[in-house]
């Protein structure tokens, strides 16, 4: 398996050569603790330069793990389970978007937190029947793009539908698109999925999971809590997986800090 960590490049507010800096000096810290990509959390990617963009990640050896589009349901309000079809439509245009950058540097484009959350004109059975229909949509976008689609399970204090790794294995087997995979993440795994059955169910689902994301149970870095890591990664590993784990977490003490005491500390347990 492959080591990434998410980074946003505040492309939006800032001018267009301290963007490419910027991800220079990201891939540099990284490269020197042995990660393999880098998984990018944007708000708008048609305003980067995927040719600078390449030639910096080539330039270190360095991939793109997956694209993050949840700044655009919490900046723009955009989502693909909105009661609004307008608003279900911009949050369609928007990941189009992403799937265009995501072909050009050959990555994959996260579905999370851009699914939305219902509001009292709304409910969860339209909400999940709206993100259905949207999500068909991308799907088509995907394949023709040929761009993969990571749909991530999230925890109910953040997101109102498809929490769990089984609903969201549902939906994506009902969709039935080549081009639409599950993401799984610790943290969520922590408190949605059931602490004894889920050693046994995953890997069940391992060859269904195209991206995993590492963090605690403190949602900090992985060793920070009490989330067994070690048997986690190891079920993956026995089961042939050969994709990415993405270390999302809170930057705190810092990004550098982090992403130094998290490939260390991976190294030992594994």
């Amino acid at each position: 398996m492959k080591l990434s960590i998410v980074s946003g490049l505040n492309e939006s507010n800032i001018k267009q050569e301290e963007i490419y800096n910027k991800f220079s000096s990201i891939c540099e810290v990284i490269s020197d603790f042995n990660y393999d990509g880098i998984e990018l959390s944007l708000l708008e990617p048609e305003k980067l330069d995927t040719k600078r963009i390449n030639e910096i990640r080539q330039s270190y050896d360095m991939e793109i793990s997956a694209i993050g589009t949840g700044s655009t349901f919490i900046r723009f309000g955009f989502s693909l389970g909105h009661h609004d079809e307008y608003m279900r439509k911009k949050a369609i245009e928007r990941i189009d978007k992403y799937i265009t950058f995501a072909n050009k540097i050959n990555s994959k484009v996260i579905i999370g937190l851009i699914r939305g959350r219902y509001t009292s004109l709304s409910n969860p059975k339209r909400e999940k029947l709206n993100i259905k229909t949207s999500l068909k949509v991308c799907c088509q976008i995907a394949e023709e793009n040929n761009v993969n689609l990571l749909f991530e399970p999230i925890n109910r204090f953040e997101i109102d539908s498809y929490n769990t790794i089984t609903d969201s294995l549902r939906l994506i087997d009902d969709i039935g698109s080549e081009n639409l995979r599950l993401l799984i993440d610790t943290f969520h795994i922590h408190l949605e999925e059931d602490p004894v059955l889920i050693w046994d169910y995953l890997p069940q689902i391992a060859s269904s999971v195209a991206h995993i994301h590492l963090a605690d149970c403190t949602r900090r870095a992985p060793g920070t809590g009490h989330f067994d890591f070690r048997a986690f990664l190891n079920i993956f590993r026995d089961t042939g997986y050969n994709e990415y784990v993405s270390i999302e977490t809170i930057m705190k003490p810092s990004f550098e800090e982090v992403a130094k005491e998290t490939a260390y500390y991976l190294s030992v347990i594994l």
